[in-house]
């Protein structure tokens, strides 16, 4: 397959080398041509002309080129107008139309329309063609526009009787339409400027392009006619009528604007229209060119130029030999060296470029300014190699559907096309280049990390051609089918937030990254437990405090159905899910500001927040708080009442902050209200809020949330002054709180009163009641609740506060140098930077509780925490774990509740009103009791300014009994190993001798089963083990759970839906151990086994 490859690679580059040389030498030629000299214009003896207007479903063009057609200065009597019509929609009536007004003004002009579309454009030129006795015929696609005096100076190129035809320049409508438009001007500049210019100078063979352009009557007669054998019937009869001795003149300096293909579809059907028909003209004249007497540079420049898309087709080709190429280097084949040289040849890939340039200069003016536009077709050019390949194949068949071009009469920026009728929204070629462009990044990838810079920068070009046109296809397609369902107002929205994109970029990947830390909040692992287990048991519940009566349900069934399409285990989910939450509210803020101005700068400020950047990185309710409330506000502002009122419903759902906030809302619209003595406007301005206010009302009288949210922040706030945590001065703690606040959103709250005055002068009010007079009632609330000693000071209580902020700050510099703006930015920027460090060690207190969860990870069982950091980092599902609100007061009757739930480990932490301190004594300050046995190094557990955390083994209750005088057999053995691969699963039986050791080691021992599945093999993590022996007969009956599955080769055993059970029986009798095996296990299990581990044992 090598040889294969390179011998690809060496035909292909000699076309390559031949085909970039060639472009270079006309390139040069171009550089070095003087400028043309314009034939007079013909002033008198007019010939007869025949203006032939080929039109198929142009309804939006058709009218514009018959206008200028009818007005081009030539004698009325000397002047025949043909619009050939094959059209079937309501361009016939418009064309109709305009003959019969110029026809009522003395202008010769026919409406010709055909039975059939037989043919196409050929065939509607020849059915012209024999409509008409005029020696001379112009013709012009229907987005073409001549000017009047056209006719006078293009048939001044036809003084030699030898010419055959005369052909414009094309000039462009809309070339700053787009990008895209921009770039396609450029490849278009390229050959009028640089091959037409060049090709019927040197006396070479060169084409009519179809359209701006006349054709003497007995060329066309003489070559044979138009015909439809190809798809470019253009380019056929240019060839023909020259093999036949006609010449072919190019009048530069005479232009007539087009118009470019605005959508990534047009444009692909353009181009494989246009390739295929060079290929059908190819196979069907280059031989007769090679036969012909013409002379051998001549012929050369004739294959050149017929197979010029055979340069990206090939290019393409080579590519996909790279693969091949790449593995014979890393296979050390001798072959692999032979291409070297050919690979350098392609560098001639860039002589496109050069000509463009050469273009460029040509057409005068600043043409180095174009530089960045024509490296940029060059990839749009590679990009377009797939519709080429699609074209050759096609090319072996004769004629073809044309499939026109659609134009819309683009031709200024803003016009709007995407409504228009003949639009395409999608096109499955762009799911090839997807495919292409993604392979050949992957390509260029392999090719760097083996150092063949050559092929990554060539497979790169390509990537991002192939890129471009599916990315762009698949935008303009989203445009489309946006005006379509929700017509060209939500498309202006669209478009509107398209520039905010890049500045959303930074602050998006610093979202992104940011989510990636250990989440500081004990809070955000609570939302994961209770969502975790709505997931798992389909009801909301709170497996460690029981506090559903205080956290609001809205977050947790949003985080449940996270972790539903996630995983249950997945917290770095519910992150990434706040971070698109506070993108959405970044966007938000923006369509609040008043200018887009004022709506940069606020995202800024507010994205670059560190409160903002912590909090929307976290797994809590906050993030969805905000964007529910800044939501509801900008529906306010839109006039949505109803939408704002679902929001705020929806906030209130999800947490009592927003109930808080919408008070605070209430009271500053009503407040505004009262003092502008506007009263009758009191009952509209507040009706928005009634459903919100009627739900937390039910809500409070039935739950007691708001309460309960209270007495829970007073507990902590009391609990972390215990621990010393905090500080026990109410004043010291709102002073920090205050000053936290102030530093860590400096910029905004120096640049806040710049744009107090602006807002309080607002006629309206309207952001003054929704967003800055709240923010500054729900700051100034909370503080005082801080003072109060009441709340402990969190700086998530901010959070809902920084959007009113940021605005209020941006709409004070709206009226000052852009220069203070960026320098507000970067000041936010500089404080984020000094806060990061900060923001890193802010989950250090936690280190040691991630450090037990861990540790409780590798024992079996259930879990006893009443952390639900610990909880998260023991990887046990929520039913298996248990808080110790839920342990009998007494402590006997707790250690059996703890063995009759399966409770195999505890993290217990120095907290003295936790039920657990109050049952075992002593077990907070890392003293064990029975039957608690310390894990580890409790050193391990604490670090310095977290809590005292501890981590205890609870071994089940002991079931032993004698087989023999000297050994034992044991279910339960008291030391199971806590480490090593299978510390977490439940074991079988093992035997000791009379002191306690055990003689079967750290196997699973005898009765262990395991399931094996086509996706694992299934363990058992959980085991109940029941008694019921009687004197001389000793019978256990232990359930094993096949909950867990092992997921590599080194038996890392992960929890899982269990897939089972498997009961076995042990009898203990005379010397033997006897099992019976009974499974219920789930369909699909390929083999049931049960171990006898350490068999030479028993």
């Amino acid at each position: 397959m090598t040889l294969v490859a390179v011998t690809v690679i060496v035909v292909s580059s000699l076309f390559l080398f031949a085909y970039g040389s060639n472009l270079l030498y006309l390139s040069l030629r171009a550089l070095r041509l003087p400028p043309g000299v314009e034939p007079p214009p013909v002033t008198r003896d007019e010939p007869e002309v025949a203006v032939q207007l080929p039109i198929y479903n142009e309804r939006y063009v058709a009218q514009r080129v018959i206008d200028a057609v009818a007005r081009l200065d030539w004698p009325r009597e000397k002047l025949e107008i043909q619009v050939l019509d094959d059209s079937n929609d309501e361009t016939v009536g418009i064309v109709a139309e305009r003959v019969r007004r110029w026809r009522a003004e003395g202008i010769r002009i026919t409406h010709l329309r055909r039975r059939s579309r037989e043919g196409y454009k050929a065939g509607a030129l020849a059915f012209g063609l024999e409509q008409t006795e005029a020696d001379l015929i112009a013709i012009f696609d229907a987005d073409f526009l001549p000017a009047p005096d056209f006719l006078r100076r293009a048939v001044g190129g036809l003084a030699d009787p030898q010419v055959g035809f005369v052909q414009a320049r094309w000039e462009h409508l809309n070339r700053r339409y787009s990008i895209f438009t921009r770039l396609q001007s450029l490849m278009i500049d390229f050959h009028f400027r640089v091959e037409q210019a060049v090709r019927p100078r040197a006396g070479y063979l060169t084409n009519f392009t179809g359209t701006a352009g006349i054709w003497r009557r007995a060329a066309i007669e003489a070559a044979g006619g138009w015909s439809a054998d190809t798809l470019t019937e253009d380019l056929d009869l240019s060839y023909r009528a020259q093999l036949k001795g006609w010449r072919a003149a190019f009048i530069e300096g005479l232009s007539v604007p087009q118009e470019l293909p605005v959508a990534v579809n047009g444009y692909r059907g353009q181009q494989s229209r246009w390739a295929t028909g060079s290929f059908q003209t190819a196979l069907k004249l280059l031989p007769a060119v090679m036969r012909s007497g013409l002379p051998a540079a001549h012929k050369f420049q004739a294959a050149m130029h017929l197979l010029a898309y055979l340069a990206p087709a090939l290019m393409l080709v080579q590519l996909a030999c790279y693969p091949l190429l790449l593995w014979a280097k890393v296979g050390h084949d001798p072959l692999f060296g032979l291409i070297r040289v050919p690979i350098l040849v392609n560098l001639l890939s860039l002589a496109p470029a050069i000509g463009s340039s050469v273009a460029q200069w040509r057409a005068g003016g600043a043409w180095w300014r174009r530089l960045p536009g024509i490296l940029a077709w060059s990839f749009v050019g590679a990009g377009t190699s797939a519709t080429v390949i699609a074209a050759l194949l096609r090319a072996f068949r004769r004629g073809g559907v044309f499939n026109r071009t659609p134009k819309y009469r683009i031709e200024a920026e803003g016009e709007e096309w995407r409504d228009h009728a003949y639009v395409r929204a999608g096109d499955p070629a762009a799911l090839a280049e997807l495919l292409l462009g993604s392979a050949t990044l992957g390509l260029g990838v392999a090719a760097a990390a083996l150092g063949e810079w050559l092929m990554a920068v060539y497979a790169a070009i390509f990537s991002c051609g192939f890129l471009y046109l599916s990315g762009y296809s698949a935008l303009q397609a989203v445009e489309v089918l946006t005006v379509r369902r929700l017509g060209l107002g939500t498309l202006a929205g669209l478009r509107r937030s398209l520039p905010l994109l890049p500045l959303l970029a930074a602050p998006g990947a610093l979202l992104v990254a940011l989510a990636q830390w250990q989440d500081p909040f004990e809070d955000s692992f609570q939302h994961w437990l209770m969502a975790a287990n709505l997931v798992q048991t389909g009801h909301l519940g709170d497996p460690l405090f029981g506090m559903e009566d205080t956290w609001l349900p809205g977050y947790q069934y949003l985080a449940a159905a996270v972790l539903q399409v996630a995983g249950w285990h997945q917290m770095e989910a519910l992150k990434l899910a706040n971070v698109v939450l506070a993108m959405l509210t970044l966007v938000l803020v923006n369509q609040l500001a008043e200018t887009p101005r004022q709506g940069r700068l606020a995202v800024l400020l507010l994205a670059l927040n560190p409160i903002f950047l912590l909090t929307s990185t976290s797994a809590v309710a906050e993030p969805l708080l905000l964007v529910t409330l800044t939501g509801a506000a900008l529906a306010l502002s839109r006039r949505m009442p109803a939408l704002a009122a679902a929001l705020a419903v929806l906030a209130c759902l999800a947490g009592t902050k927003a109930w808080l906030w919408l008070f605070c809302v209430l009271a500053a619209v009503a407040g505004e209200l009262l003092l502008r003595r506007r009263r009758p406007a009191l009952r509209p301005a507040l009706a928005w809020a009634l459903p919100a206010v009627a739900v937390l009302l039910v809500l409070q009288l039935t739950g007691g949330q708001a309460t309960h949210s209270v007495a829970r922040a007073a507990q902590e706030a009391s609990s972390a002054v215990a621990r010393g945590d905090l500080t026990a001065d109410p004043l010291a703690r709102g002073v920090s709180f205050v000053g936290y606040f102030l530093l860590a959103s400096l910029p905004m709250v120096i640049l806040a009163p710049l744009g107090l005055r602006s807002q309080l002068q607002a006629s309206s009010g309207l952001r003054l009641r929704l967003l800055v007079l709240p923010a500054a009632l729900f700051l100034g609330v909370v503080t005082l609740l801080v003072f109060a000693g009441v709340y402990s000071g969190s700086h998530r209580y901010y959070y809902l506060a920084l959007p009113g902020l940021a605005l209020l700050a941006a709409s004070g510099l709206d009226r000052h140098p852009r220069p203070l703006g960026v320098l507000a930015a970067a000041a936010a920027g500089l404080v984020t930077v000094a806060y990061l460090p900060l923001l890193a060690g802010l989950a250090s207190a936690d280190r040691g509780l991630v450090a037990a969860g861990r540790a409780a990870a590798a024992q079996p069982g259930a879990l006893l925490t009443d952390s639900p950091v610990a909880a998260y980092y023991s990887g046990k599902e929520p039913s298996q774990i248990f808080g110790s609100r839920l342990l009998p007061a007494d402590a006997t009757a707790a250690t059996g509740w703890l063995q009759d739930h399966g409770v195999g480990s505890a993290v217990v932490e120095d907290i003295p009103y936790y039920r657990v301190s109050a049952v075992y004594p002593g077990l907070a300050q890392g003293q064990p009791i029975a039957p608690f046995e310390p894990v580890g190094r409790q050193a391990d557990f604490t670090v310095a300014g977290g809590k005292g955390t501890h981590v205890y083994r609870v071994p089940p209750e002991r079931l032993c009994a004698w087989v023999t005088g000297t050994v034992l057999a044991d279910l339960n053995p008291a030391d199971e190993p806590a480490v090593g691969k299978s510390a977490g699963l439940a074991k079988g039986l093992r035997l000791e001798t009379m002191n306690g050791k055990p003689v079967t080691g750290e196997g699973l021992g005898f009765g262990a089963p395991l399931a094996r599945y086509s996706d694992g093999d299934y363990f058992s993590g959980t085991a109940t083990t029941t008694d019921l022996s009687r004197p001389g007969a000793t019978t256990w009956v232990k359930v094993f759970e096949l909950d867990r599955v092992g997921v590599d080769s080194d038996r890392r055993f992960l929890p899982a839906p269990s897939r089972g059970r498997v009961v076995v029986t042990y009898r203990v009798a005379s010397g033997r151990i006897d099992i019976s095996v009974a499974a219920d296990l789930q369909p699909g299990f390929q083999q049931l086994v049960i171990f006898n581990e350490q068999s030479a044992a028993f």
